[in-house]
C-alpha cells in the first residue's frame, strides 16, 4: 500500500509537470482544474465506481509527452479506414492538419489554444480524470455543424498514438472537442483509436456533445488501441427537443485498460436517446463501462441502453449504470440491460445496473444477465453437424451481433466484424 501511495505522489507530480508545460498561456480556469484533481486526488479500490478497475498498475509507469507530430503518408493511408468522409486526424494528443481534409464544408472547426476565450460546457458527470484530459490537451477543439445541414457522409476523427520504446515510460494524449449539432441537422461521427506500433501509452478522452432540436446523430467510438494501452474517456451528451441520438463504443482486443464514462442528459421532451456498448477482453485486459442518464424532459422522451461484455482468459468486465428520472419528468420511457458472457473460469464480470424515479407516470426498467455459453446450444449445433470450434464462433458471434448490426456504414461494420472473428479465432483454438 506504501508504494500504492508513493506512486500516486509521485504521477501526480509528473501530470503537474506536464500541465505546466501545457498551460503556458496561464488560464485561470486551467488553474481552477488542476485545483480539482488536487482535491478529488487519484482513485483507489475503495472508491465505489473503481473498486473493480485497479489502477495499480499505470500507476508504476512515468509519464511525459511525444515530441513527435508527424508521420509519413504510407502510414497514414494504412492506419486509416478507406471510408468517403469528412477527415479530421490527430496525433499524439495534437492535430494535423496536413493530415486532415482540407475542406470539411460544411462542418466548420476551431482550435482554442486558450480556455479563457471560448466558453466551455460543464461536465455533466465530472472526476478527476476528466480534469486531466482537460488540462493536458493541447487544445479545445471545438467542431461545429450548422443548423438545416444534412451530411451524406460521415465526419471521421481518426486518432493516432504511439508509444515510447524507452521502458517504464508512458506516452500520453489527451483530446478535448467539444461537438454541436445545430437544429434540424442530421450527420454521422465516427471516432476511431488506435495505436501505431506496440507499446504502451495513455490516451484521455473527452468529447462534448450538443445536439439541438430536430436534429440527428448517429456516433460511433472505435478504440482499437495496442493491448498494452491505458484508455480513459468521458462523453458528454446534451439531447435536443424532439432530437435523435445514437452512440455505440466498440473495444476489440485491446487496450490492456478502458474506463468509459457516457453521461448523458434529455432536458426536452420527444428526445430519443440510444446507448450501446460491445466490449470483448481477453488475457488480463480491464474493460470498465460507466454510463449515467439523467431525464429532465417534463413530458415524454425515451431513452434505450444495451451493454454487452466478452470476458475470456483472466480479464475483468465491469459495468455501472444509472437512470435518472427527475420529478415532473412524465411519459418517461427508459430502459437499460446488461448482457455479459464469461469464456473462462477465471474472467470476472461486475454489474450493477440502477434506477432513480422521482417522477410519476413513468416507465422505466433495468435488467442485467451474467453467463456462459449454452451447453444445450452447443449440443445442438452439434447435432447439426458443426464442429465445436465452429459452433462457439456462431454463438459468440450471435451474441455480439444485436450491437454491431447498428453501425450502417458498411465499411466500419466489416472492420468491427473482422476484429470480432480474430478475437474468436485466438479464443476458441
Amino acid at each position: 500500500m506504501a508504494g500504492c501511495l508513493d506512486n500516486k505522489n509521485r504521477v501526480l507530480n509528473e501530470w503537474y509537470q506536464l500541465f505546466k508545460q501545457k498551460n503556458s498561456n496561464n488560464s485561470s480556469l486551467m488553474h481552477k482544474h488542476w485545483k480539482r484533481i488536487e482535491t478529488l486526488g487519484l482513485p483507489d479500490l475503495n472508491n465505489d465506481n473503481w473498486k473493480y478497475t485497479s489502477l495499480e498498475e499505470f500507476l508504476t509507469h512515468n509519464f511525459d509527452f511525444s515530441k513527435n507530430v508527424e508521420f509519413n503518408e504510407f502510414q497514414y493511408k494504412k492506419l486509416r479506414l478507406s471510408i468517403d468522409s469528412y477527415c479530421l486526424t490527430f496525433i499524439n494528443g495534437k492535430f494535423s492538419p496536413e493530415l486532415s481534409d482540407k475542406n470539411i464544408d460544411p462542418w466548420i472547426i476551431k482550435i482554442n489554444h486558450n480556455s479563457n476565450h471560448y466558453e466551455t460546457p460543464n461536465p455533466i458527470q465530472p472526476e478527476m480524470f476528466l480534469y486531466l484530459t482537460e488540462c493536458l490537451s493541447d487544445a479545445t477543439i471545438h467542431i461545429t455543424l450548422p443548423e438545416q445541414k444534412i451530411t451524406k457522409k460521415p465526419l471521421y476523427l481518426l486518432y493516432i498514438n504511439e508509444g515510447s520504446n524507452e521502458k517504464n515510460k508512458l506516452i500520453t494524449s489527451h483530446y478535448y472537442h467539444c461537438l454541436e449539432i445545430g437544429c434540424h441537422s442530421n450527420t454521422c461521427v465516427i471516432e476511431h483509436f488506435i495505436s501505431i506500433n506496440k507499446s504502451a501509452h495513455f490516451s484521455g478522452a473527452r468529447m462534448s456533445m450538443k445536439i439541438k432540436n430536430n436534429a440527428k446523430l448517429r456516433h460511433i467510438k472505435l478504440v482499437f488501441e495496442n493491448r498494452e494501452s491505458y484508455h480513459i474517456a468521458h462523453n458528454d451528451i446534451n439531447v435536443g427537443q424532439h432530437s435523435n441520438v445514437d452512440s455505440s463504443i466498440f473495444v476489440i482486443l485491446g487496450p490492456k485498460l478502458t474506463c468509459h464514462q457516457t453521461s448523458a442528459q434529455i432536458n426536452h421532451s420527444g428526445a430519443s436517446l440510444s446507448l450501446n456498448s460491445l466490449i470483448l477482453l481477453s488475457k488480463k485486459d480491464i474493460g470498465d463501462i460507466r454510463t449515467y442518464l439523467e431525464h429532465n424532459n417534463q413530458e415524454y422522451a425515451i431513452s434505450r441502453q444495451t451493454h454487452k461484455i466478452i470476458a475470456c482468459d483472466y480479464s475483468t468486465g465491469v459495468f455501472n449504470g444509472l437512470i435518472k428520472v427527475n420529478p415532473n419528468s412524465i411519459k418517461t420511457d427508459g430502459k437499460m440491460t446488461n448482457n455479459n458472457l464469461l469464456l473462462h473460469q477465471n474472467a470476472n464480470i461486475s454489474s450493477t445496473p440502477k434506477l432513480e424515479i422521482y417522477s410519476d407516470d413513468v416507465k422505466c426498467s433495468h435488467g442485467s444477465t451474467i453467463g456462459q455459453i449454452d451447453a444445450e446450444h452447443l449440443f445442438y449445433l452439434s447435432t447439426r453437424g458443426i464442429p465445436k470450434k465452429d459452433a462457439l464462433k456462431m454463438l459468440i458471434y450471435a451474441f455480439s451481433i444485436e450491437i454491431t448490426r447498428s453501425i450502417e456504414n458498411p465499411i466500419v461494420q466489416d472492420t468491427v466484424l473482422e476484429r470480432i472473428n480474430k478475437a474468436l479465432s485466438r479464443i476458441t483454438t
